[in-house]
């Protein structure tokens, strides 16, 4: 295992640069998990660690050693890519032997290591199947195992789930965050899919345009984001926001005027923003319900059913769709006009630049 550290690490093709002085620890052991928009950059990044991407400026360090000049092979980490590149003329054992025999590495060892990898993954009774007898999942499994038996100080993932169909994404994300506890290593892990982050992460690095917009651990983005794009790429249904201005300010306690004739109580920094500002404010579709002493109005364009959980969503007097959240299989009918209520919980308020000024402690009753 061994740390990994990013010192203002930038990368241009010609004269476009992707990615912008991105400075990051990664402690050894953790778990880290870049995600963002396609075109953000996590992909060049993760390919500048593993050496596949030439740094064009600042530093990388594994373990310590600035690995810059250092040719892939011989910086301690193992990835993991989309496409499996699995051989597919051997069979499972071979695809897994074939890095440690070209290292020249002893039979012995490479049986051990491979009967070890094949134990964690259970891949036992494929290991002399070739890989179009096996499905995307098992193929996945070998992939992942051929970089378990390079014992490497980082792991890399670059989107390796992104192939699969649903059912198999959520069996696959947990089988990768078991092997994480098993193996206690470091791993570095790239994906488009919020979801795959929020439950996989130890942190998340949130990239946009290639730099980094917000470091932190899941749930701590999730109800503190940074800004209005944190707040909006984290969680499934997104983060509902709504225009308004402030009517009242004293101290940190404000007032928002929404459109409607609505006025909503939220709590700020002091000093953040002052009568007269626009804000957006933000709700979480969980806090967010129907109920006869709702303070918004809403005209119900969708209902979704899924089990526990109806999605309702709805057009509010601006003209912006929000998303509630119930849980009381009583769902509103579509066309109708209800009340929508906002519940306990944070009332994010973001600034006109789109900087979040919520207090830390800001949730309301």
């Amino acid at each position: 295992m061994a740390e990994v550290t990013l010192h203002g690490v930038s990368k241009a093709y010609g004269g476009t640069q992707v990615i912008h002085d991105v400075s990051l620890e990664v402690a050894q052991g953790e778990f880290v998990v870049f995600v963002g928009p396609s075109g953000c950059g996590k992909s060049t990044l993760l390919r500048m660690i593993a050496g596949l991407e030439e740094v064009t400026g600042g530093d990388v360090l594994i373990g310590g050693q600035r690995v810059n000049d250092t040719a892939a092979r011989d910086r301690g980490v193992a990835m993991v890519f989309q496409n499996y590149a699995l051989y597919p003329h051997m069979s499972v054992r071979d695809n897994m032997a074939f890095g440690l025999r070209n290292m020249g590495t002893a039979r012995a060892d490479i049986d051990r290591r491979i009967a070890k990898a094949a134990g964690i993954l259970q891949l036992e009774p494929y290991l002399d199947r070739k890989p179009r007898a096996m499905s995307g999942g098992q193929r996945q499994r070998v992939a992942i195992g051929r970089a378990i038996v390079r014992e490497p100080e980082v792991f890399l993932f670059d989107e390796p789930l992104s192939n699969l169909d649903a059912a198999l994404r959520v069996q696959m994300r947990t089988e990768i965050a078991k092997l994480h506890h098993a193996l206690g290593a470091t791993m570095i892990y790239v994906t488009h899919d919020q979801t795959e982050a929020m439950t996989m992460a130890d942190r998340i690095v949130v990239l946009r345009a290639g730099r980094i917009e917000q470091v932190g651990a899941p749930l701590e983005l999730y109800e503190r984001p940074a800004n209005l794009f944190v707040a909006g790429f984290l969680g499934s249904p997104k983060m509902n926001f709504l225009r308004g201005r402030v009517a009242v300010a004293q101290g940190s306690d404000i007032g928002i005027d929404l459109a409607g004739g609505v006025r909503l109580p939220a709590r700020v920094r002091p000093g953040s923003v002052r009568q007269g500002d626009e804000v957006t404010l933000g709700l979480r579709p969980e806090n967010l319900g129907v109920a006869p002493d709702g303070e918004l109005r809403g005209h119900v364009d969708v209902v979704e059913q899924l089990g526990s959980v109806q999605l309702v969503y709805a057009t509010v007097p601006d003209g912006t769709t929000v998303v509630a959240e119930l849980r009381d299989r009583r769902a509103p009918a579509v066309g109708s006009e209800v009340p929508l209520v906002i519940g306990p919980g944070i009332r994010h308020v973001f600034d006109a630049d789109g900087a979040a000024v919520t207090l830390p402690e800001g949730d309301l009753p």
